[in-house]
């Protein structure tokens, strides 16, 4: 693992990464209905979600219980932003990759509709790598939840969860 992804407000960062997945995947199992999603920085993450404050709360120290237990697993998500961006960046280089070669619009256009097709199946699978060595650390290593608070009730309520990363 390169240095840049080892210092210390990126460790934080993907730690919570880590465990604001983990909070979201045990809320989805917990029959919680999109729209719900999250967002880490090093002093936290925040969720936001149609869920009480409490069911925020119990996942969030449910999901670092069972990340501290080894269930690294929880940490990689396939609704995360890093799968997006990658489907972007994938999709963008690979119709660039096909376009202009002398064939014809109708041609060009045929070759990067099956190159985006190609690069969106292969998106998952890169966007899952890259969360697993750049993106999050799923072992919390002290990780510790400091609190928990709604900042928003309506129209979603939104939660953060501060933690001492």
């Amino acid at each position: 693992m390169s240095n840049m992804t080892n210092t210390s407000a990126v460790l934080k960062i993907r730690r919570n990464h880590a465990l604001e997945h983990a909070t979201v995947a045990l809320l989805l199992e917990r029959g919680v209905h999109p729209p719900l999603g999250g967002y880490s920085v090093a002093g936290g993450y925040l969720i936001w979600s149609k869920s009480p404050l409490e069911q925020v709360t119990e996942a969030s120290v449910d999901a670092l219980r069972l990340l501290s237990a080894g269930h690294a697993d929880l940490a990689i998500s396939p609704y995360c932003g890093t799968n997006m961006v990658t489907s972007a960046v994938l999709g963008g280089l690979a119709a660039t990759a096909v376009r202009g070669r002398g064939r014809g619009i109708g041609a060009n256009f045929r070759a990067a509709i099956a190159a985006i097709a190609v690069a969106s199946l292969l998106s998952r699978p890169v966007g899952q790598f890259i969360q697993r060595k750049f993106t999050t650390q799923p072992n919390p290593a002290g990780l510790q939840i400091l609190s928990v608070r709604q900042v928003l009730r309506t129209p979603m309520t939104v939660v953060w969860v501060s933690t001492n990363s």
